[in-house]
């Protein structure tokens, strides 16, 4: 939690609840395998979220610039997808705007 103690939490949380008033999430998998046909990393696909086990946060993979989730665990740079969880630990969802 340290990584994030500038953050605003309660606006990030404001945020997830109207991200999720707006879309559908459907479970696809756990881990890079549920990104692409045997992946060993995540695939940044367009409509895939990674949500964390922990707290609770749906994390668009091909998103623009930086993210972290509340608790720190999962974190989005331009370039990569990182995790502090076990990559098997991630949920994937396919999101679709209801």
């Amino acid at each position: 939690m340290l990584a994030n103690w500038n953050v605003n939490e309660e606006q990030i949380r404001k945020q997830q609840e109207e991200l999720k008033a707006k879309m559908n999430f459907t479970y696809v998998g756990h881990g890079p395998k549920a990104t692409g046909f045997m992946a060993k990393e995540f695939k940044r696909k367009p409509g895939l979220y990674a949500r964390c086990t922990t707290c609770g946060y749906y994390m668009p993979l091909d998103g623009k610039g930086e993210e972290t989730c509340i608790c720190g665990n999962l974190k989005r740079t331009e370039r990569e997808f990182r995790h502090e969880l076990p990559a098997t630990e991630v949920e994937i969802f396919k999101a679709q705007k209801r």
